[in-house]
């Protein structure tokens, strides 16, 4: 996958196929915790979509004073993106789905 830091707001990403990280840095404030944020939310989304019967959890945005993280996913991948505060997630959320 390429390099997701070109798309204006994303400051870091990690892609993961199968829990293992495939492309991409851990670096950024998220740090090693990244595979831990993935494991956790895509658990969470899981249960989510399971108990409110929503059919398939397709992305996840948290957003605080001083970033964003999104977690894109997809039947075979799930990408972890670090966001600059101000950005816009749902526009960056299209562009990631684009280029998976």
């Amino acid at each position: 996958m390429e390099d997701l830091t070109g798309i204006k707001g994303v400051l870091g990403f990690a892609v993961y196929v199968s829990d293992s990280q495939v492309s991409g840095s851990a670096k950024g404030k998220l740090g090693d915790k990244a595979s831990e944020i993935v494991q956790f939310w895509v658990n969470a989304a899981s249960v989510i979509s399971n108990n409110l019967n929503l059919g398939e959890v397709k992305e996840v945005a948290v957003g605080g004073k001083d970033r964003q993280v999104l977690m894109v996913m997809s039947s075979d991948k799930t990408v972890l993106c670090e966001l600059d505060p101000k950005a816009n997630w749902k526009s960056i959320s299209a562009e990631v789905r684009r280029k998976m």
